[in-house]
């Protein structure tokens, strides 16, 4: 009797062991996952682990050489620009979905292309099915449940790519299967969350690894005011790793639209401002990254810059939303060629003889002379100068400078240096 004793509990020891093993390498396992994730939305990594570009997919005929050549032209243009990340778009239409499955040829293609390139795609999920846009009104759960199982079909394929997920782009817009008021509807937003926390879901599920960016919103916050609060209370921040969205400025916002408004209308303080004191604890620790920000030289919805603005405003944009601790900061786009009405792009012309603008110029000089360095503060306080020291292990300082007035001297690093709407290195000596 004894012997039996002794052997159920020799057993049950065993067993207890055994249980403790596997939760303890569940907890490991867990916890390195943990550490992938937040190494990609670390605000103080280098400058050019950041910045991305738009990469638009689908500007000719499905599968063909032109197509692909479009594709690989703009990611070699992200690679020679010092780009870090690629926004990416899987486009759910009739002619890549075919019986409820997604033709994964031509993105394949793409992302082949991206890792040859030494690049980090971000993908985000769209359709322009106005079927399925008008059968939303009458069934909206069959819809949901047909690109449901899309995104995750996707996701599954894509595991262990070093992709970092996106929403659907801009649900609180018209890209929400043309529904004008996606943004303002409680119901419809209460909605776009709800899909935001079941593609959340798969990401934790099958590719746990990897970031997932909730909402990628229309908007910056002052814009998307009303969007925003009603995300906010349908909990939205337990729902990814980070908060996207996309902070067009207009140019009748002052100094034509001019990046440094982001400093308020785009702000983590503004963003409080539309939450309730139950979820601001949530909203103060969630990351804040940008998919999508951009100028367009000829005339958009937002106004029209010229070419020397575009320039400025694109890089000071970057320059603004490091400023502001954001680990992911992506220009549209990267080049004007298919990507809708307005020149948004660093180059212009056609694939693959692109040419670069002076943004594409002027970024890629800035980034180049940037590497590794990551920002450490602002040293000027007149709110229209901006000096920033950008720091290295190992490396003198280096100081980033613009103003938003006309052409003055300062003296920055001990050196007299002429500051212009241009941002420009001063290396100390």
């Amino acid at each position: 009797m004894k012997k039996k004793v002794y052997t159920w509990i020799l057993i049950s020891v065993v067993l207890l062991s055994c249980t403790a093993l596997v939760i303890a390498n569940q907890h490991r396992l867990q916890s390195s996952q943990a550490t992938n994730r937040q190494a990609v939305l670390t605000a103080n990594k280098p400058l050019t682990d950041k910045v991305g570009g738009f990469v638009w997919l689908y500007g000719y005929k499905k599968g063909s050489t032109r197509n692909r050549d479009y594709i690989k032209s703009q990611v070699i243009a992200a690679h020679s620009t010092h780009l870090h990340y690629v926004v990416i778009s899987i486009l759910f239409n009739n002619k890549y979905v075919n019986k409820g499955k997604f033709d994964f040829e031509e993105f394949d293609f793409a992302m082949k292309t991206i890792k040859e390139n030494g690049l980090v795609p971000i993908v985000v999920f769209s359709s322009n099915d106005s079927v399925d846009a008008n059968e939303y009104a009458k069934n909206k759960r069959a819809v949901l449940n047909k690109y449901e199982r899309l995104i995750r079909s996707v996701i599954i394929k894509y595991r262990d790519h070093g992709v970092i997920w996106q929403m659907w782009n801009e649900p609180n817009g018209l890209f929400w299967f043309n529904q004008s008021n996606s943004g303002t509807n409680a119901a419809q937003v209460r909605t776009w969350v709800d899909f935001n926390a079941k593609i959340f879901a798969y990401v934790r599920r099958y590719d746990p690894n990897s970031v997932f960016l909730a909402g990628a919103i229309a908007g910056n916050y002052s814009d998307s005011k009303q969007d925003m609060r009603l995300a906010i209370q349908n909990h939205i921040t337990k729902y990814g790793d980070a908060l996207a969205n996309h902070p067009y400025l207009s140019s009748s916002y002052p100094d034509n639209g001019a990046p440094e408004n982001l400093l308020k209308l785009n702000s983590r303080k503004f963003l409080l401002s539309l939450t309730a004191d139950n979820s601001k604890k949530a909203v103060r620790s969630i990351p804040l990254v940008t998919t999508e920000m951009g100028y367009s030289m000829s005339k958009s919805h937002f106004g029209s810059w010229s070419e020397e603005d575009q320039a400025n405003y694109l890089a000071r944009s970057i320059f603004v939303l490091d400023m502001m601790h954001q680990p992911i900061i992506s220009l549209y786009a990267l080049v004007d060629e298919k990507n809708g009405s307005g020149e948004w792009g660093l180059y212009k012309g056609m694939s693959p003889h692109y040419v670069s603008k002076q943004s594409a110029r002027l970024i890629s000089q800035l980034l180049s002379n940037l590497d590794g360095y990551s920002f450490d503060e602002r040293l000027h306080s007149d709110t229209r100068d901006f000096v920033l020291k950008y720091k290295k292990n190992g490396q003198r300082d280096r100081i980033v400078c613009w103003t938003m007035d006309d052409d003055h001297v300062l003296k920055v690093s001990g050196q007299t240096v002429l500051v212009t709407k241009t941002p420009q290195i001063v290396y100390e000596k």
